[in-house]
């Protein structure tokens, strides 16, 4: 077996995993946001320097795979930068854009306002080529087509993308790319559709600049095989067969597929997740060993009436500026990035950070910061907070410091509740799994002010999204939303039929037989047409991935599901995969449960502020399976730290996992 390269580019850092087939190494870089790769192939250096070899060339030689999630689609939205975006719908619906009452949230963030057309039906050529010319003239440069039930119906959609094609073909310099609403988005729902085209419009150039750039770099440097690209799915996919928009994301939604990894591998039935980066704070839910869904999702903001993974955001992070207004101490949403980050980095930063106040507080050491490779000043730290906060508020730098970072857990804390309460649990019945580079920091307060009795803290927190990538295959996902009767078995095997001839030609392109695929089929099914009582179901393909005739009606019905009673399939949907290779979870050793040998000393923490307390600071790495440690006490790896406040304890598992519960 050769090496494993699974890499996460994130806001802030770029995270790599790196295996062998026996062991695996991790790297953290500093994110480059003017240019993705950099950060990745930094990322990948550090790789191939962990394992003992003099060059990228050397690592990528011998590499079996390479898997990349990444926020670049992600962030073209936030940042609104992508291109200018012309659209065509149905007349009278320009604002809404069959969103029902108000205006769409996606004009003025992906779509500006006057450059959407209404289409009178009968269609009227000139009239469509005068609008096309305008567009183009306030220098629109994709165009997106979704008319009212273009699903059931894209004749005129497609006669729409004729005339303009007709006009504009692709040997002219005037082309420009054209998309369907109905061939981006399998959905009834006029608003789904629309707004899912105008997503994919407007990530394509940049994430496909930056995609095969990342390919042809690979290649240069000797790598052979085709660069997966994460998808939300928790799938990976070459870089040809990517939609834009199933990548938007992805590394924070991988980062909960790792999470179900290890709540199946623990038998843990109720998971809160919880991912701490630099930038944001993601929030999702396991429940039974696999990520829940939600029926109402959004993408930044843009709503989508279809199933999405549960993943709620804050603008919360290690380099969250921390202010006070009125009196009152604020965080973010603004936050400091890599660059110039945090005031503790010396690198022209100004503004008080939660990283600045977890170093004043005693949680992290300046002089073991990054596991010792980066610099920091703690006296610059100090004055920012003193400044920022400690002044306005009358306090000094260690009780502002204690302050930001109460409130910093306060705000992560309220939205798992919220979070919870999605899907009406008790947080008091909830695990929570903390991960990213600031997991092992806030996992416990967090717990604490949630409610929650139980901790999972990992080995491979700070990387945890890259690992959930490392366990991925190659997949597809197909969707489609026919609302026929449970008991239309005909209508509903035409659609597997149809989206298994999909499958195929995807993996055909990618280099895989018929025979290499895994699938199964996943029904939705509503008791009425308002939606209520929705059951999920799963139905699984014969052992040669091939559907059997006549499985969908049995499958259905060996679930519980019973025709009448107004039952409707609302969306069928197959997941279509092929194995790949993956890295490898080593058990450790069981050891005794004395940590004394890991504990490297003792320094003043501040776990509020009413003052500092003498606590022990332990290795992380020196732990063995089995150790345990009573809080309060830092437990510092080297690429993040763990805290165990009092009234805690952790004790390290056969994974090297710290397992924490409250006494």
């Amino acid at each position: 077996m050769g090496f494993t390269v699974d890499i996460d580019t994130g806001g802030t850092f770029t995270d790599g995993l790196f295996g062998d087939g026996t062991t695996s190494r991790r790297a953290k870089v500093d994110t480059t946001p003017h240019d993705l790769t950099i950060s990745m192939f930094n990322c990948l250096f550090a790789g191939a320097t962990a394992l003992g070899l003099a060059s990228v060339k050397d690592l990528l030689r011998e590499c079996d795979i390479v898997r990349w999630t990444n926020t670049i689609a992600t962030n073209v939205i936030a940042e609104r930068k992508g291109p200018r975006v012309g659209l065509f719908v149905t007349r009278g619906h320009e604002s809404s854009l069959y969103s029902g009452n108000g205006t769409s949230p996606a004009i003025g963030h992906v779509v500006g306002a006057d450059n959407i057309v209404g289409v009178a039906q009968p269609l009227d050529t000139e009239d469509l080529l005068g609008h096309l010319k305008s567009l183009l003239d306030q220098g629109v440069r994709r165009i997106c087509i979704s008319l009212k039930d273009g699903l059931e119906n894209s004749a005129d959609e497609v006669a729409v993308k004729r005339v303009f094609e007709d006009q504009y073909p692709d040997h002219y310099l005037g082309t420009i790319p054209l998309l369907m609403g109905s061939d981006i988005c399998k959905h009834p729902d006029d608003m789904t559709r629309t707004h899912m085209a105008l997503l994919n419009a407007y990530v394509h150039g940049p994430m496909a600049a930056a995609m095969f750039k990342a390919e042809d770099d690979l290649r240069h440097q000797g790598f052979t095989k085709p660069l997966l690209v994460g998808h939300i799915n928790g799938g990976v996919t070459r870089v040809a067969k990517t939609k834009p928009v199933d990548t938007i994301e992805s590394g924070p939604i991988f980062g909960i597929h790792a999470a179900a990894f290890f709540a199946e591998k623990y038998g843990l039935p109720h998971v809160v997740t919880l991912d701490v980066g630099g930038t944001t704070t993601k929030v999702g839910l396991v429940q039974d060993g696999k990520p829940t869904l939600t029926r109402e999702a959004d993408i930044l903001g843009i709503p989508l009436r279809q199933h999405m993974l549960t993943l709620k955001s804050i603008s919360l992070g290690g380099g969250t500026v921390a202010r006070v207004a009125s009196g009152s101490l604020t965080l973010g949403p603004d936050s400091m990035g890599a660059y110039p980050g945090p005031a503790c980095y010396d690198l022209g930063g100004t503004e008080a950070t939660v990283t600045d106040s977890y170093l004043v507080s005693g949680f992290l050491d300046p002089d073991y910061f990054a596991g010792g490779t980066k610099r920091v000043v703690m006296d610059r730290a100090k004055k920012v907070l003193s400044d920022a906060v400690g002044g306005p508020l009358g306090i000094d730098e260690h009780q502002a410091a204690a302050k930001v970072a109460e409130v910093a857990a306060d705000m992560v804390a309220a939205d798992v509740q919220r979070a919870a309460a999605t899907i009406h649990a008790d947080t008091a019945d909830q695990v929570l799994f903390a991960f990213g580079g600031n997991g092992g920091l806030a996992a416990a307060r967090v717990a604490d002010k949630a409610h929650i009795r139980k901790v999972v803290v990992f080995s491979l927190g700070s990387v945890l999204s890259a690992f959930g990538s490392s366990v991925a295959d190659v997949a597809h996902t197909y969707e489609y939303a026919p609302f026929v009767p449970v008991d239309d078995t005909a209508s509903i095997e035409a659609l597997i039929d149809e989206m298994w001839a999909e499958a195929c030609r995807d993996f055909s392109g990618e280099g895989f037989s018929e025979e290499d695929i895994v699938a199964e089929v996943e029904f939705t099914v509503t008791q009425s047409r308002d939606h209520h009582d929705v059951d999920e179901l799963v139905c699984g393909f014969g052992v040669d991935g091939v559907p059997e005739q006549g499985q969908t009606g049995p499958c259905l019905e060996d679930a519980g599901v019973k025709p009448g009673q107004d039952s409707l399939v609302e969306i069928v949907r197959l997941h279509a995969r092929v194995p790949a290779v993956k890295s490898v979870l080593v058990e450790q050793p069981a050891g005794g449960g004395d940590a004394t040998a890991a504990r490297k000393g003792s320094r003043t923490v501040w776990w509020n502020a009413t003052g500092g307390i003498e606590t022990p600071v332990y290795e992380w790495d020196r732990l063995e399976s089995g150790a345990q440690v009573a809080g309060p006490a830092v437990i510092e790896g080297i690429d993040t730290t763990y805290l165990v406040p009092e009234h805690w304890d952790l004790s390290i598992d056969k994974f090297g996992n710290g397992q924490m519960e409250r006494r």
